[in-house]
């Protein structure tokens, strides 16, 4: 005899909601993504790149950019988000409260940006990665004004050099750039064509110069749209923004205030992607729990020891592993 289970009216409600999400078909809903946001108001972008402003419905959900949508207009011709799709990845960052607020979904690839001055440390564009790896999303570490490289001092251009030398040796891709004598500007374009692109970096790292070297081939017209939303500049710096390019589906996120990405736990994927070499060091130790402090027949040891791995890199990555799941 089967039991019959006895729902409350809240779980009823649900499954009844769920049912009918899974019942619309796409001939009833529109396809659309969320450009930007301004409170509860949403700008949102539909399957022709029209732009339109709308509200979600409760069930919905809290929206951010870059999240796709399912959305149609009511009897008053407002535009009603009705669904959210599953999203592939999720930014979240905290406030300047310490509490969590979302950014930015469905990323493809970061653009880490560092610079000739200020030069930053290493060890955060590292750390960086990790996170992006973690998302996860492709990272792409971009070398900014590198026509300052001949100011400088040799000790210090001797530095940077070999650091990235040293990133692209590990298979990641590097750009380097400068909006002053134009280096890399095209290749940078060629790589965000087809990619929804989030940009981070310090201040002074020329991150806006970039960005607005690259966008005036954007629709000027969507981008006085969403200037006039968000009741601010070209580049806002509230709310996270979608900016899109008309020759391809990808577009540069402009998001306030992020410059690397601090995870809780550090999946341990995304700890081999971003220190290779010690993951393939690994595999060569004698026992399989290896922590390559001081244990014996540690090939990862040796191979520092040999100067074939940073000790910086291996101290770096014991202190993320200690959080890795």
């Amino acid at each position: 005899m089967t039991r019959k289970i006895r729902l409350s009216k809240q779980q009823q409600r649900q499954i009844d909601r769920r049912r009918r999400v899974a019942n619309d078909t796409d001939s009833s809903l529109e396809p659309g993504i969320v450009v930007t946001h301004h409170g509860h108001d949403l700008l949102i972008e539909d399957a022709e790149h029209h732009l339109h402003r709308g509200r979600a419905r409760r069930t919905v959900g809290r929206l951010t950019t870059g999240d796709r949508i399912r959305w149609q207009r009511d009897e008053q011709d407002n535009v009603l988000i009705e669904q959210r799709e599953d999203r592939r990845n999720l930014l979240i960052r905290p406030d300047a409260y310490g509490k969590k607020k979302m950014m930015a979904a469905n990323i493809d690839q970061v653009l880490v940006v560092t610079s000739v001055l200020p030069w930053m440390n290493p060890e955060v564009v590292e750390r960086t990665l990790v996170a992006v790896f973690a998302l996860p999303a492709r990272p792409v570490i971009v070398l900014n004004k590198t026509d300052l490289l001949a100011e400088i001092d040799a000790e210090q251009r001797e530095c940077i050099e070999a650091t990235v030398a040293l990133w692209a040796s590990l298979g990641f891709e590097v750009i380097r750039t400068s909006v002053k004598s134009g280096e890399g500007i095209e290749t940078l374009r060629e790589r965000l064509h087809d990619q929804v692109t989030l940009a981070v970096g310090l201040s002074g790292v020329g991150k806006t110069s970039l960005s607005r070297e690259i966008t005036p081939r954007a629709d000027q017209a969507a981008i006085g749209a969403i200037s006039a939303f968000n009741r601010e500049g070209t580049h806002t710096t509230r709310a996270s923004t979608l900016y899109r390019f008309p020759d391809g589906e990808g577009g540069l996120i402009d998001a306030p205030g992020v410059r690397d990405f601090p995870v809780d736990t550090v999946p341990t994927e995304a700890l081999e992607e971003a220190f290779p070499e010690i993951h393939a060091a690994s595999a060569y130790c004698r026992f399989n729990d290896c922590r390559h402090i001081n244990e014996p027949g540690c090939a990862v040891r040796a191979a520092v020891d040999d100067g074939e791995i940073l000790e910086r890199r291996l101290q770096q990555y014991q202190a993320l592993r200690a959080t890795s799941d």
